[in-house]
């Protein structure tokens, strides 16, 4: 494989910039994502792709629930700081505006876009991460405007 074309075309592909939250035991977490999609309609569900060594996908797997935050244009500071790695930044939501979701209590974010709260449906493995599905079981707006892209941020993520 052309491990150069590979990078090249996979840097084109266009990510928007998310936040994954849970919690556990008494513990909120949070996490920058880019990987992200939608998976269905009905019921309506999201697949997202966490890194195996991250403090986040055993959380998730333990809670059995996530949310995914939508971040606002302009975000790229809490993008970067909740993209650090946890030994880095272990309290990474600790003066980040948040409110329990209205469905199983994760964390959402107060100042993003907006968000959706998960039920894990499976995971998967997939190589250096773990597909997580997740069906939508509550979701709410927080404010207007431009999703943040990892583009706009300047971040490069891919393989």
């Amino acid at each position: 494989m052309d491990d150069a074309a590979k990078k090249t075309v996979l840097r084109h592909f266009p990510y928007g910039l998310f936040v994954v939250t849970v919690a556990h035991d008494g513990d909120d977490h949070g996490m920058t994502a880019n990987w992200l999609t939608q998976a269905a309609f009905e019921p309506p569900m999201v697949v997202v792709a966490i890194e195996n060594t991250s403090r986040t996908i055993g959380m998730v797997r333990d809670s059995h629930h996530f949310a995914v935050n939508l971040l606002l244009k302009g975000q790229r500071d809490l993008a970067g700081k909740l993209g650090r790695s946890s030994d880095q930044a272990p309290q990474k939501l600790k003066g980040i505006k948040t409110k329990p979701g209205p469905v199983s209590g994760v964390p959402v974010l107060v100042d993003c876009l907006g968000w959706v709260e998960c039920r894990v449906v499976a995971t998967l493995p997939a190589g250096d991460h773990t597909l997580v599905l997740g069906e939508i079981v509550a979701a709410g707006v927080e404010h207007d405007g431009a999703a943040l892209t990892l583009e706009e941020a300047g971040f490069k993520y891919s393989g």
